[in-house]
């Protein structure tokens, strides 16, 4: 996989270096926040859900749906005391600097990663990082990654709060790129004469430690303790998560989802066919040599799962399914031209091997949310009506499109048990309109006499196909 490393980062507005050293580093975004970022993140409610800053635009570092990292570590939050943090790769100065510029020099930090741009053992060897725990995860598998980016972060006063996002843990991912940044609640304690477990309508917490366990990490345990002693019930979204392995259970991946989609997915009009469903993602693994091999089969089949629909309509009909993947011209007029490609990792010989994928390929957009020349990192996957005005429901998450990610059908025991066999970890968090605002769909299209709070798309409807003379951008490796 080619990845940018931390000497291309140019330095930006949003988060500019003038020297070397982690005292050098300022943050416009969290310069108007300091001190009141728990304002902001109660003015998010009830989705709680922001982008980063782009460097190049300073006017998405005064909207109130842009996130900093620093603006994580912000004092307002609460008595910072330790934080977790698993991702894919970490540039380690820009990482520690953030720490540094708000006033938590020295904290705890529990590091699991895949890739890091300073060699951590030898750091450790040398005492410099003595307030770092951290273990590099090493996949068995060559084409899966422990590639989900979660974060949490622990309180004086026993609270959790939880981090999930699309960001790496890299400067240029937090300033040049589309990310989208999913913070919970701050989690209290249960109290001690409470009976409940702490699990929320959604088992976000029986889900999360399903998670933190597959690890099976010792420097996990003190985390699951943590999370196994915190009450979750307002967590108003569920926990997707993908670990490796072939999984007979239903618990992982795109089966999970379909689980959870077949209960509480509600189509309200219409026949099933008329709600598409939209993918959007930063790098697209080899999916077969036609989208009946594995796109429609197992992975529309498992999105198209609904609860609520007429069933005495006949629908005859597939699904819809519209990706939106950047075409050579979106990265060309990007901010950083060539440069800002670097966060799309679709290989141009896997490409070559599923042309039929351009059919379903849509431009990436994104004027309302002023980020159209800011290449998307971000993953997210939706279902939508056909006038484009409600979503039955939205997806954050790590995964990009691929099997490794979601997982593909396989035979178990000695061919007599179907399973799912994914390689990589990742983790997502999907809003469903009955738990978040209460209401049978979000409202997608911002209307004033709207009855429910209005979800802003980090992408613009209606789609843009792909003409014949657009290809998506790829890499040659």
């Amino acid at each position: 996989m080619a990845l940018a490393t931390s000497n291309m980062a140019s330095g930006s507005k949003s988060l500019k270096r003038k020297s070397n050293g982690p005292d050098s580093y300022t943050d416009e975004v969290w310069k108007r926040t300091k001190g009141t970022v728990d304002k902001k993140l109660e003015r998010a409610e009830p989705f709680r859900i922001f982008m980063s800053p782009i460097e190049s635009d300073p006017d998405t570092h005064i909207e109130e749906s842009t996130l900093s990292f620093p603006e994580l570590l912000d004092q307002s939050l609460g008595d910072l005391t330790e934080s977790l943090h698993i991702n894919f790769v970490v540039e380690l100065g820009w990482f520690l600097a953030q720490y540094f510029i708000t006033g938590h020099r020295g904290k705890k930090i529990t590091l699991l990663y895949e890739q890091c741009d300073e060699n951590l053992i030898e750091l450790d060897l040398k005492k410099k990082i003595p307030h770092i725990k951290h273990k590099k995860i090493i996949n068995a598998n060559a084409f899966g990654h422990q590639h989900s980016k979660i974060s949490m972060f622990a309180y004086a006063d026993g609270s959790l709060r939880v981090v999930v996002m699309s960001n790496n843990l890299r400067e240029d991912d937090w300033t040049k790129f589309t990310q989208g940044i999913w913070v919970s609640p701050k989690f209290p304690l249960i109290k001690e004469d409470s009976t409940s477990d702490g699990n929320s309508k959604t088992n976000f917490k029986i889900d999360i430690l399903r998670y933190l366990k597959s690890f099976d990490e010792q420097s996990l345990s003190q985390w699951i303790e943590k999370v196994e002693k915190v009450d979750f019930s307002q967590a108003n979204v569920f926990f997707i998560p993908s670990v490796p392995g072939k999984h007979q259970e239903q618990l992982w991946g795109h089966l999970y989802l379909k689980s959870i989609l077949e209960k509480h997915a509600y189509l309200p009009m219409g026949v099933p066919s008329d709600w598409p469903i939209i993918a959007q993602c930063s790098s697209l693994g080899s999916l077969g040599t036609s989208d009946k091999e594995w796109l429609k089969s197992e992975f529309i089949k498992s999105l198209s799962a609904a609860n609520c629909y007429d069933p005495t309509k006949i629908d005859t009909h597939e699904i819809p399914f519209n990706l939106i993947y950047p075409t050579i011209k979106n990265v060309l007029n990007s901010w950083n031209g060539p440069m800002d490609g670097m966060c799309l990792t679709y290989s141009n010989q896997t490409h070559q091997k599923q042309l039929w994928l351009k059919e379903f390929m849509c431009l990436w957009q994104c004027h309302s949310r002023k980020r159209s020349k800011a290449m998307p990192h971000i993953k997210t996957y939706c279902r939508i009506s056909p006038c484009c005005t409600k979503m039955s429901w939205f997806l954050l998450t790590s995964a990009n499109l691929s099997k490794a990610a979601w997982g593909r059908r396989i035979n178990l025991k000695d061919q007599k048990v179907q399973g799912n066999y994914i390689m990589a970890q990742e983790a997502g968090v999907l809003f469903l309109p009955k738990f978040v605002t209460g209401s049978q769909t979000f409202s997608i299209f911002e209307t004033e006499d709207s009855k429910s709070p209005y979800f802003s798309l980090p992408f613009d409807l209606p789609l843009t196909k792909y003409d014949i003379n657009d290809c998506p951008w790829s890499i040659r490796l």
